[in-house]
């Protein structure tokens, strides 16, 4: 189900990335890349890091080592930079305000503007178009806070798209959603990425078979530490999900396409 290998430039480098909350390590020199077209899944338990590692790409957290965003070292890049290079898209989102979607879209526009512009028409038009083009204009009007989980997840995806950003960040998208609603959200993501609307996407997942089905490249991570890189066939197998989760694991394929589950 996945798009063909992608060869594209770098558009992520992350090198020996370290990161502690006061005595806890949460990331221990961390590596990988990310290559244009490609989604990249970060895969591990709860406490593995995978959020952290998001931030600290976002530079909402500032680790030890370098990360290249876009050919530019992150650590050189102001925050209005970064949020034009990059849209983050968290688990979660409760606002303050009961803003419309469209207002809230619009809110992805803030680092293209001073402190007291307003948006103009075409911006207006803009984010429109892009609730159109991820099937959701109709929402233009509806209060955020009246929008169920998976709506309210395609809203904040507009919203980096509104923003211009040209990577995806996005912490378990899939977090609080319905069967249906993940998927439809997971092939958001990869239309997105593999059609060159966004350059790449990173998301952290918790299921390895989403993992399979919707990305091009897998980091596996265990107490900050990555246990492997590269095809999600390839780093996510049995052995390894036992070794990271502590449970074992059985590998089955239909149609061609991998699926893990846990033995019993």
């Amino acid at each position: 189900m996945r798009g063909p290998a992608m060869s594209g430039r770098t558009v992520i480098k992350v090198e020996g990335l370290t990161y502690s909350y006061g005595p806890l390590k949460a990331l221990r020199g961390v590596s990988f890349e990310v290559r244009e077209g490609e989604v990249v899944s970060i895969v591990g338990p709860n406490g593995s890091g995978k959020t952290t590692l998001l931030k600290c790409v976002m530079r909402i957290l500032k680790p030890s080592g370098t990360i290249y965003l876009d050919g530019k070292r992150l650590s050189e890049l102001g925050m209005r930079d970064v949020a034009k290079l990059a849209g983050y898209v968290p688990q979660e989102h409760h606002p303050v305000f009961t803003y419309r979607v469209i207002d809230f879209v619009l809110l992805g526009r803030a680092p293209h503007h001073s402190m007291f512009s307003a948006p103009s028409r075409k911006e207006v038009e803009l984010c429109m178009k892009v609730l159109k083009s991820l099937g959701i204009e109709h929402l233009a009007e509806r209060p955020y806070t009246s929008l169920s989980g998976g709506q309210a997840q395609l809203v904040l995806i507009a919203r980096a798209l509104a923003q211009g950003a040209k990577i995806l960040l996005l912490d378990e998208p899939t977090a609080h959603l319905d069967y249906s609603n993940q998927f439809k959200v997971l092939k958001v993501i990869r239309e997105l990425t593999h059609s060159g609307r966004v350059k790449a996407s990173i998301m952290t997942l918790h299921d390895p078979n989403q993992a399979m089905l919707f990305s091009d490249k897998a980091v596996l991570l265990k107490d900050g530490e990555v246990v492997a890189v590269g095809k999600p066939e390839d780093v996510l197998t049995p052995e390894r999900l036992r070794d990271v989760y502590g449970i074992e694991f059985t590998a089955l394929r239909h149609k061609g396409i991998s699926i893990i589950i846990p033995y019993l």
